[in-house]
């Protein structure tokens, strides 16, 4: 009983052993899947920055016009303030009375250089 057919079939049967040339095919073939994933990963990529960096640059462009406003009122309320009827109204509030003085009043006064 020495050649079973359950034996028989195993003892003659040729073993593959994975070669040089098979592993570099399958190397091949992972590198070809990598490259495809990459193709498909990359372009998404560079859109998801790009729309990225769009909306940061709405939204300087949005806080510059805001600035540019501020600096508007900013401005008109200065022009405003300087204004003689604005410097009286002020002076009526504090108290305080503009008398005009006359070149006749002025009194000049010589430095010399010792």
């Amino acid at each position: 009983m020495s050649n079973d057919w359950y034996t028989t079939d195993l003892k003659q049967r040729p073993v593959q052993k994975l070669g040089r040339a098979r592993y570099v095919q399958q190397l091949v073939i992972v590198l070809m899947l990598l490259c495809v994933m990459g193709a498909i990963f990359v372009p998404l990529w560079q859109r998801g920055v790009n729309r990225s960096l769009e909306v940061e640059y709405q939204t300087l462009l949005e806080n510059r016009q805001s600035l540019e406003e501020q600096q508007q009122v900013l401005k008109a309320s200065i022009s405003s303030l300087s204004m003689p009827e604005a410097l009286i109204h002020g002076a009526w509030r504090e108290d305080i009375a503009f008398q005009p003085i006359k070149a006749q009043a002025v009194v000049l006064v010589a430095r010399s250089n010792p």
